[in-house]
C-alpha cells in the first residue's frame, strides 16, 4: 500500500541562499562620501600640485586651474603679462575643462638670485 502524501519524506533540494557581502566601515564611508547629496552624481576628484621655478622656462598646464605667484624680488612675465613681486596671476576653467596651454615664464634677470615663481595647479584624478 502506498504511503499517503502527507507522510512522504521530501528530498532535500540543492537551493542555496546567497547573502550579500557586508561592507567594511571604510567602504561604507567612501560610498557615502563619493556621491553628491543634491545631484546623486559622483564627485570629481582632484589634487593640488605645487612647483617652484627659479629660471625662465616653459610650463605645461594640463590642468583645470593654474596660479603663478611671484614670491621673489624680481619681476617676471607669463605670456606677456608682467607679474611684480607679491603679485599673482590665476587662470581657471569651468567644470570639466582642462587648460592645455604651455605658458612661457620669463624672469627680468638671468641671475637666479631673487627669482622665485611658485606655480599651483589643480589636476583631476
Amino acid at each position: 500500500m502506498p504511503q499517503p502524501e502527507h507522510l512522504k519524506l521530501y528530498e532535500q533540494s540543492e537551493t542555496k541562499i546567497k547573502f550579500q557581502k557586508q561592507l567594511s566601515d571604510r567602504q561604507k564611508y567612501e560610498q557615502e562620501n563619493n556621491v553628491s547629496k543634491s545631484t546623486g552624481r559622483l564627485f570629481q576628484k582632484y589634487y593640488i600640485e605645487t612647483k617652484v621655478f627659479y629660471t625662465s622656462q616653459n610650463i605645461e598646464s594640463n590642468c583645470n586651474d593654474i596660479t603663478f605667484i611671484n614670491q621673489g624680488t624680481t619681476n617676471f612675465t607669463i605670456m606677456d603679462v608682467l607679474i611684480l613681486p607679491n603679485q599673482s596671476l590665476r587662470i581657471t576653467g569651468n567644470a570639466g575643462e582642462i587648460d592645455t596651454t604651455q605658458y612661457t615664464l620669463t624672469f627680468d634677470t638671468l641671475v637666479s638670485t631673487g627669482n622665485l615663481c611658485t606655480v599651483i595647479r589643480k589636476l583631476f584624478k
